[in-house]
This record gives structure tokens, C-alpha cells and sequence, in this order.
């Protein structure tokens, strides 16, 4: 059985791209895990620093991801029986997933790029680059249609 991981962010051009991948991918013999990584910001203030999310927050932020993430696992096809939903909260996203990934042997995982045009649409974000460079699976990125 592969070991697939799909890096959603919660935006709904990224769910929307993500969707596309049933025409893409056969997801019919494998494990599917849903990864969003929400990231912890600090903002520095002449007085204090300022964190967000807070920890009191993360209970509600993981219960709605864990809701997007169970209709795109349906609109894929994806039985709960073969999913693994995960919402993480960390500084750095990208090492987060990189973890993942090594963590659960992953044999893809698949991200989805921001539809930025122009010279900006010329780069690809840089969690996709990092994926790129030091994923430790082969990885999918999708772009957006136009």
C-alpha cells in the first residue's frame, strides 16, 4: 500500500487545486494523510511580543482543519478507514512536514501552489522549494488553473 501526504493549507484555492488530484493520482490502494501545518507567528512590540495562534486557540483552529480536511478526503474518494488527518502548530512548517514525511516513510507528497501571476508566478513558494529540495519522497506540486 503507498503512503501518500497531502500538504493543505486552509485556503480555498489550494483545497480546490488539491481536489483536481482524484483525476490525477489512483488514491484507491493507499494511505492518505492530510497535513495542514498552521503556522506560530511572534510580532515584536515596543512593549511586548505578541503570539498567534494562541495555545487556547489551537483546539477550535484543529477541529475546523480536521473538518476541511474530511470532505476533501470525501471529494477524492478517500475512505476514513484509509485517512490520517493532521493539523500541527509550529514555527517552522516546513521542517514540521519534512518530519512528517520521514516519520511516516511517506512514498509522495503532494502540495499545491499559490496562483500568483506575472513575474511573482515565476517562483513557486518557498515551502514548495524547501519540499523540493529536501524532501525525503518524491513530491507532486499542483498549480492552480487559470
Amino acid at each position: 500500500m503507498k503512503n501518500y501526504v497531502l500538504c493543505a493549507s486552509l485556503e480555498e484555492d489550494s483545497i480546490k487545486t488539491l481536489a483536481k488530484l482524484k483525476r490525477d493520482l489512483d488514491l484507491t490502494d493507499a494511505k492518505v494523510h492530510f497535513v495542514t501545518v498552521i503556522e506560530i507567528q511572534v510580532y515584536n512590540s515596543e512593549l511586548s511580543a505578541y503570539v498567534y495562534p494562541v495555545e487556547s486557540q489551537y483546539a477550535e483552529i484543529e477541529s475546523s482543519a480536521v473538518a476541511i480536511q474530511k470532505n476533501l478526503a470525501k471529494t477524492l474518494g478517500v475512505p476514513e478507514a484509509q485517512a490520517t488527518f493532521k493539523c500541527f502548530f509550529d514555527h517552522s512548517p516546513e521542517a514540521k512536514v519534512k518530519d512528517y514525511l520521514e516519520k511516516v516513510n511517506a512514498d509522495l507528497v503532494v502540495t499545491a501552489t499559490r496562483g500568483r501571476h506575472g513575474i511573482a508566478g515565476f517562483f513557486s513558494s518557498s515551502f514548495t522549494d524547501f519540499l523540493c529540495k529536501y524532501s525525503p519522497c518524491d513530491i507532486l506540486v499542483l498549480r492552480p488553473s487559470k
